[in-house]
Formats: structure tokens, sequence, C-alpha cells
């Protein structure tokens, strides 16, 4: 099992400002990170009931992704950043996997 790490964050928007949030994130966002050293893939979600409403998965090579000059140009909220509310960043390594025996 090679190691897997995925960087996890969540946030709540201002109302009124999803659509602009929305895609800025998915045309602009996204593809600036996805062009980073170390950055393999990225999910996004929308919670059906509570907070946070929005929360991305990202799929990286390793912690040291966070960390190259072409993540520290693009990372943060640029100019949504005063829509931005209850941000929270994690980062994960896996340390187990199973799969369902009907998985093929």
């Amino acid at each position: 099992m090679a190691d897997r790490t995925i960087l996890v964050t969540s946030v709540d928007i201002a109302p009124g400002a999803e659509e602009e949030f929305n895609r800025w994130y998915d045309e602009r966002h996204l593809p600036e990170i996805l062009a980073c050293p170390g950055f393999r893939s990225a999910q996004r979600f929308e919670c059906r009931g509570g907070e946070p409403r929005y929360l991305a998965i990202y799929e990286l090579d390793g912690p040291e992704a966070l960390t190259t000059p072409e993540m520290r140009a693009v990372r943060g909220w640029g100019d949504q950043f005063p829509n931005v509310r209850n941000f929270h960043e994690r980062v994960y390594t896996r340390i187990h996997e199973a799969e369902s025996p009907d998985a093929a």
C-alpha cells in the first residue's frame, strides 16, 4: 500500500456570494492548484444539511506538495477572501485501506 496524502478543506460562504465563489473555485482556483507539483486530483462536495457547506478533497503526492513555490503563489482565497466564513484545513495520510467484497 503506497502512502496516500489528502488535503481536506471546508468553508462557508457569505450569503449571496455562493454563485460567484463556486464559479471562481471551479474555473480559476482548481486549475491553478492542480497545476502545482504534487497535486494529483481534486473533488468538491456540497453539504446537504449543516455546516460547513463546501468541502474539497485534494489528493497529493505527499505533504511537501503544500510547500512548493508554485503552491505558495496560488494558495489562499484571493479576491474571494471577504466572502469566506468558517474555514478549516487538514492534511491526512492514509493508515489503512479496505474494500467491500463486492468491489470490482
